[in-house]
């Protein structure tokens, strides 16, 4: 996936804290583990290098 701007970087970032934070919360581990392979995916989408 191209990122293409800041905000693009800001909405990835408030979806990764939301997944963290609904793994958090989640009674069910099937559920968790989603949420968490989520997070895992949008940190993996954050340390690609952004154009310039």
């Amino acid at each position: 996936m191209h990122m293409t701007s800041a905000f693009d970087r800001a909405y990835f970032t408030a979806r990764l804290e939301r997944n963290r934070q609904l793994a958090a919360q989640s009674h069910n581990p099937v559920i968790r583990e989603l949420h968490l392979e989520y997070v895992r995916l949008y940190e993996q989408l954050m340390e690609q290098p952004q154009p310039a």
